[in-house]
């Protein structure tokens, strides 16, 4: 079973890559929310990797966090749910926003394709109890949000992880306060120079 795959992206394809590690190209599908923050071809890359085994072979499929591969197996032990219609749903919501609206009870007002009524409800109904169990990280939270962009711009520009979460309640307090992105990213930035 193949759990991790390090090594160089010798191919990329929307959805899928190619890895090589040590010489062996080994062929992985993953979620569009992985695919766009993966290197360019040559780059080094860590997936994390859930090896689906079928009559006609072995199928990788992978992540580049625990979260997505967490939400990952939790629909495919749904019944009507195989991998490719998870990697789909994985596309097209974050796990945090997955988590969230399951746990909300509004998940078929999220509208993510691939999900239809019958589905959001049977999801709703099997994966409610399981979610609250799931430690989405903060990070994964704040995906696609304007914190999580002011947070990505930081890093951008040389700040660093520690330095950031030591002052990630103001930063969050500012993306809460300013709908527009510059202004967030103006403040935020002015919070982390009065700092250093």
């Amino acid at each position: 079973m193949i759990s991790l795959l390090r090594g160089r992206i010798a191919r990329k394809e929307l959805g899928s890559v190619i890895v090589d590690v040590g010489g062996v190209g080994y062929g992985v599908t993953v979620p569009l929310s992985t695919f766009y923050r993966l290197p360019e071809i040559g780059g080094d890359a860590e997936l994390i990797i859930h090896t689906h085994m079928k009559d006609s072979g072995i199928e990788l499929f992978g992540f580049l966090n625990e979260d997505e591969k967490a939400v990952f197996n939790l629909l495919i032990g749904v019944s009507g749910v195989g991998p490719k219609l998870a990697i789909s749903i994985l596309s097209n919501v974050d796990p945090g926003e997955f988590a969230s609206a399951v746990a909300s009870g509004e998940l078929q007002k999220k509208k993510i394709p691939g999900i239809g009524p019958k589905l959001a409800s049977r999801l709703q109904n099997e994966l409610k109890d399981k979610v609250p169990k799931l430690s989405i990280s903060e990070d994964t939270k704040r995906e696609g949000t304007i914190a999580g962009d002011v947070i990505s711009a930081l890093l951008n520009l040389g700040y660093k992880k520690n330095e950031i979460d030591e002052q990630i309640k103001q930063l969050d307090e500012i993306a809460s306060r300013e709908n527009d992105i510059e202004k967030a990213l103006r403040e935020s930035l002015k919070l982390m120079k009065n700092i250093s």
